[in-house]
């Protein structure tokens, strides 16, 4: 009896060891490359905050600015998954992701609708087409974007019922708008219609 009493309780431990997520999983602050330079950008606007004249921002932008970067930083501090992107709008989702172990580059991949990143991968932004409407932004006219998210940020992707605007369920905060020319990575110029018609690739869960 005592032996099969051992025998559920190690089958218990090694369930919940694989459903569970491991308390000792690192936090994104320790592997993330954005950590150190969100800690960096934040301190530097601290010190500024007692001379704000010099720091080219109005009190209330520079206020603003150092709440952004305290909200990255406690999001980075806490998370222990990578960004991820959940798809809520009908039709594929193109997204620049890649899975950090194995040091390979972002590339494009398409999100199905009601899919969301595998977790193992990182979602590191958001492939806006040259003709996208978003709420919320304003975007230059025909030209592609790139919405890139903070390591450990979540991310849902939904269409405005009302507007039919593409809208971002993600604290403004955790979120940069890129030109292709400010990423390393390959941006092609494609419309909305260019992404409908993809067949879904992207790893998800």
């Amino acid at each position: 009896m005592k032996a099969w009493k051992m025998m559920l309780f190690v089958l218990l431990l090694l369930l919940n060891f694989a459903v569970a997520q491991p308390s000792w999983a690192d936090k994104m602050s320790k592997i993330s490359p954005d950590y150190p330079l969100v800690v960096q950008n934040l301190n530097s606007l601290l010190i500024a905050r007692n001379n704000p004249e010099q720091s080219g921002y109005t009190p209330e932008e520079l206020q603003q600015k150092i709440a952004a970067l305290q909200l990255q930083k406690q999001t980075l501090e806490t998370s222990e998954d990578w960004a991820s992107c959940q798809n809520e709008t009908g039709r594929p989702l193109a997204i620049y992701s890649r899975k950090p172990e194995d040091a390979i580059p972002n590339s494009l991949y398409y999100l199905g609708n009601r899919q969301t990143t595998d977790e193992d991968w990182d979602c590191d932004a958001v492939y806006l087409p040259n003709d996208a409407q978003v709420a919320g932004l304003n975007l230059p006219a025909g030209e592609p974007a790139i919405l890139k998210l903070v390591d450990g940020a979540r991310l849902v992707a939904r269409i405005n019922p009302t507007t039919q605007q593409m809208q971002f369920d993600v604290p403004p905060a955790l979120v940069e708008v890129l030109k292709p020319e400010q990423v390393t990575w390959s941006v092609p110029n494609l419309a909305q219609a260019d992404i409908d018609i993809q067949t879904p690739n992207a790893p998800n869960d």
